[in-house]
């Protein structure tokens, strides 16, 4: 127990990792039930789905350095927790959830290019706005409009909705993604011109892989394209998960010093992002 409360971060990034790779290949071994996804009218990013246990190996194993990215900043916002007093709510609520959100980042693209099904397909989005809402969730906490302790219900509100929004239109998922990384990127340019983000080296880090890892993944979107080799284990889009996990990694440790660094919390209010 006195492991477990010392070292609380890591223990529940491998609670998730387990039970929710368990789980999958629980599903593996029944056969993958379910509907399987359209890859006619809906991209299955250029590897040719095959009839072995992982329907896509290459853009299923691609996934695994998000898992353990989100291991890595577990056991650093763990060590982080233990060695300084009085961390801000904010980092310790990131501390509890942002491993967690990396791992599933992992497993939840994992579900869809392994089981290349509808589920599986919702499933991703789920990681996917799981992760950006995070970010932002963070974001307007940075910016006061919301307190540390509100900072999971948020989350999981908005996680769970992608899950539906997965589950009806693929379409949407994408377009609600852009309109979220576009609310980050506002919202940090206000945190900036408060004073609230006084160090910003690896935001603009992860903000120029990301670039790369954007042109990637358009190279490798459909049969025709640069990048896109359906009859190989390795391709374009296997190098785009690679590079996500960088990039959620590095914004994450740009929310956590600047939450550490910047000047006191301002009280909870409105949700604003005008410059004050």
């Amino acid at each position: 127990m006195d492991w477990l409360k010392q070292h609380r971060e890591v223990a529940i990034a491998l609670a998730v990792t387990g039970v929710s790779l368990g789980a999958l290949g629980a599903l593996g071994v029944g056969g993958w039930p379910g509907t399987a996804f359209d890859c006619h009218h809906a991209p299955c990013y250029c590897e040719a789905g095959g009839a072995g246990f992982f329907r896509q190996p290459g853009n299923t194993w691609s996934n695994l350095p998000a898992v353990f990215a989100g291991l890595g900043v577990a056991w650093w916002l763990g060590k982080l927790r233990r060695s300084t007093k009085d961390l801000p709510g904010g980092v310790l609520a990131l501390g509890l959830l942002m491993p967690s959100v990396l791992v599933f980042q992992g497993v939840g693209s994992m579900a869809f290019h392994g089981t290349l099904t509808t589920w599986g397909s919702a499933l991703d989005a789920m990681s996917m706005f799981g992760t950006m809402g995070l970010l932002l969730t963070t974001n307007l906490h940075r910016l006061g409009a919301i307190s540390a302790r509100r900072i999971p219900p948020v989350w999981l509100g908005v996680m769970g909705g992608g899950f539906g929004i997965g589950l009806v239109s693929v379409p949407a998922v994408t377009n609600l993604l852009f309109f979220m990384f576009i609310g980050i990127l506002a919202s940090e340019v206000v945190l900036s011109r408060r004073g609230l983000a006084p160090s910003q080296g690896f935001l603009r880090a992860g903000l120029g892989v990301h670039v790369s890892s954007v042109t990637i993944w358009f190279l490798s979107a459909s049969e025709g394209l640069p990048l896109c080799w359906p009859d190989s284990v390795w391709s374009g889009h296997g190098a785009w998960h690679l590079l996500e996990a960088v990039v959620v990694t590095l914004f994450a440790i740009h929310a956590v010093g600047n939450l550490r660094r910047a000047p006191a919390m301002p009280t909870p209010r409105a949700i604003s992002l005008e410059p004050a």
